[in-house]
């Protein structure tokens, strides 16, 4: 497998070669050439650069078309990491409320058996009308109270999900 410095000197061999002989052309003293000479040697030199001119415009605008093509793809990476971050934070708050839901039903039945085994029997014995009252007022409360008990929990567990993880190293 050659490497790219090996190819580089075959790629400019021409170029390298019409370079040295112009150099030992300008070291002679040029009254010893006819004015025939000194034209073939411009003209070679006219044309190798016009040559090498047409091979730069050419690498210049593939490179041009290349650097434009690998900055669109950037800009496309960039911004579906950025969707990948933001469907990756909306999935991580979903799961939170589900468990927060979770949470917050499983404590409301717990509230609602301890109550019913419980309190019920002992508010019962105040009175008819008072004791239903009560424990329905109670029962009413939780009710109420279980949307603000998701809430504090979930940003409870928001809090929890967003601490950076220690090294323990």
């Amino acid at each position: 497998m050659s490497r790219p410095n090996d190819t580089k000197g075959q790629i400019f061999e021409k170029e390298h070669r019409i370079l040295a002989a112009s150099k030992v052309f300008l070291e002679k003293d040029f009254k010893e050439f006819s004015p025939e000479e000194l034209r073939q040697e411009y003209e070679v030199l006219s044309q190798t650069y016009g040559e090498l001119l047409g091979e730069v415009k050419l690498l210049t605008s593939v490179s041009d078309r290349l650097q434009n093509r690998l900055n669109r793809a950037n800009e496309t990476v960039v911004k579906r990491n950025e969707e990948l971050k933001e469907t990756h934070d909306l999935l991580n708050k979903t799961k939170i409320a589900k468990k927060a839901t979770n949470v917050v039903l499983v404590a409301a039945v717990m509230f609602f058996l301890v109550s019913e085994w419980m309190v019920d029997p002992l508010v019962v014995n105040l009175g008819t009308l008072w004791g239903h009252s009560i424990s329905l007022f109670l029962k009413f409360g939780l009710a109420i109270s279980l949307p603000f008990a998701k809430k504090v929990l979930e940003h409870f567990l928001l809090q929890t999900a967003n601490q950076p993880v220690q090294d323990l190293t």
